[in-house]
């Protein structure tokens, strides 16, 4: 028979034992799924699980300057790795929803994503913009500023950052273009609608590997979809001409050295996939017959935000 201490060590050691599966398991004991993958080794912010928290205002120091961004993170167990993405808002936008901001939100504690919405600083001249673009001197800025951001949320959080991502409206549409030409090293993918970019940036080098997903309104008559065109005098001084849209499509499936394209048109949509690119990525677009400037609820029959987080998530930073 064992001995009162010798008993106490044994019930020691089995609840030692257990305890790794009770994270695992639901009050019925049945297994509990995840989205987020595991990551192998637990360690730092990864020991601890996530709170689930919406709309929380979040400071981040950039260059020594206080910047802010709007966090959605969803519950998760610890060792629970999760993708980010950053949403950049369109001109005047800092303070309002990002469009489809309730569902987009919805979505990340759904399947387990972290969704920052970065705010653009509201001291900036009308020459400078709300996003620094193009390479300027000045829109590093800017890229220090969504770095900053996965930099603090890793400190945070437990992430997966091979699944990086970043989505846009207007004007922030085009700031996805200076995340993907120069912050590719880190990010996996781009989502955004009713943006372009300069037919000629000054920086777009493809370190890393780059999916692109762009969703534009035919009718735009904000940024033009068939032409190209040039900023007013006056502002976003040293931006250059801009990209009509199936220019700029065709040429990140040339960066991206896609094989072949195909193309789907109806009445109300056409549909262009730039296949067999490097690092098998793809490049896509959706051109919309009917719709201007306004952000779509759904391109094809499914809604606009799942459209691009299914995107998004078929690709992982491999660069």
């Amino acid at each position: 028979m064992l001995q009162l201490p010798a008993m106490r060590v044994l019930c020691v050691v089995l609840l030692m034992l257990m305890l790794p599966l009770s994270g695992c398991l639901g009050s019925d004991g049945a297994a509990v799924q995840t989205t987020g993958d595991t990551v192998d080794e637990v360690s730092g912010a990864c020991m601890a699980p996530a709170e689930a928290t919406t709309q929380n205002m979040t400071a981040v120091l950039v260059d020594g300057v206080e910047r802010q961004y709007r966090l959605t993170v969803p519950a998760a167990d610890a060792g629970v790795a999760l993708p980010i993405i950053i949403a950049f808002h369109g001109g005047g936008g800092a303070e309002e929803d990002f469009p489809q901001q309730n569902e987009f939100d919805a979505l990340a504690q759904e399947e387990r994503f972290i969704m920052a919405y970065a705010m653009a600083e509201d001291d900036r001249t009308a020459a400078e913009g709300e996003w620094f673009l193009n390479t300027a001197a000045t829109s590093r800025e800017d890229n220090d500023f969504a770095e900053a951001i996965v930099d603090a949320l890793g400190e945070m959080y437990c992430i997966d950052d091979t699944r990086l991502y970043a989505i846009g409206y207007s004007l922030g549409s085009m700031f996805t273009y200076e995340v993907a030409c120069q912050l590719n090293h880190r990010f996996a993918a781009v989502a955004s609608f009713a943006g372009t970019m300069p037919v000629a940036p000054e920086t777009c080098d493809l370190v890393g590997s780059m999916a692109v997903m762009h969703v534009h309104g035919k009718l735009d008559m904000i940024i033009d979809y068939d032409d190209d065109w040039d900023w007013k005098d006056g502002e976003h001084e040293g931006v250059g001409t801009m990209s009509n849209i199936p220019g700029m499509i065709d040429a990140w499936g040339v960066r991206a050295a896609c094989s072949s394209d195909a193309v789907e048109s109806t009445f109300t949509l056409e549909h262009i996939i730039h296949h067999g690119c490097s690092e098998d990525v793809r490049i896509e677009h959706y051109g919309i017959e009917f719709q201007g400037h306004g952000w779509p609820d759904q391109v094809n029959g499914t809604e606009t935000y799942r459209l691009m987080w299914d995107f998004l998530y078929g690709f992982t930073q491999s660069g």
